[in-house]
């Protein structure tokens, strides 16, 4: 075997960039990227907006759902849809559920011995009964399965786990629209149709009140 020379076993010296080329590629990366921080800004203020807006408009018509259609008023390039929030019940007040399952239901409370303490506490699986029946009824009810007796439970409370959101879709290319909502959306951007740096101005009566405050 032919031992390696002394020039193969140095490794090859790194080449440097193109000094030019180096300081375009950064100067254009950073550009990007004040362009990128511009447009979260002024992104996150209409996306503000467009909540408020639909918020209101659900609250006038219970509209939940609108298309987004290009200038034209026909070719929809996107959906917004309303999607509501979700509650469960939920133990409020530890001591007052306590007290009514030791006093309706003693067979569902138990105690376990702490150092220096007893702990009285409610079993896990009937107070996951009692809550998933007072959510489905969505009212601090418990229905007996076995009697049919309709018990107001002290100490639990429905209370919302998500509040009410927005999901916003672009369109799918389809046979009558081969082009996606993004694609659509560029377009219309590139041809002038819709700016991304004007906002839309406020109908007429709105822009009296706000300059008279």
């Amino acid at each position: 075997m032919t031992a390696p020379t002394t020039k193969q076993a140095v490794e090859k010296k790194a080449k440097a960039p193109d000094p030019a080329y180096l300081a375009a590629v950064l100067r254009h990366r950073q550009a990007m990227a004040a362009q990128l921080d511009r447009a979260k800004a002024m992104f996150a203020e209409v996306d503000t907006d467009a909540t408020a807006l639909l918020a209101q408009q659900y609250k006038a018509t219970k509209s939940t759902k609108a298309e987004i259609t290009l200038p034209d008023g026909e070719t929809k390039f996107a959906t917004v849809t309303r999607v509501g929030g979700e509650a469960e019940a939920r133990v409020t007040d530890h001591e007052k559920f306590l007290a009514w399952v030791k006093e309706t239901y003693p067979d569902h409370w138990d105690y376990r011995l702490i150092p220096a303490r007893t702990e009285v506490f409610v079993k896990d699986a009937f107070r996951d009964e009692v809550l998933a029946a007072i959510t489905a009824a969505n009212s601090a009810q418990y229905a007996d399965p076995a009697t049919g007796v309709i018990h107001d439970v002290p100490g639990v409370a429905i209370q919302p786990t998500r509040s009410p959101y927005f999901r916003w879709l672009f369109t799918r290319p389809s046979k009558r629209q081969p082009l996606d909502g993004r694609e659509l959306a560029a377009q219309a951007i590139q041809a002038g149709q819709i700016s991304t740096d004007t906002p839309p101005a406020l109908p007429a009566a709105e822009q009296e009140a706000e300059d008279s405050r």
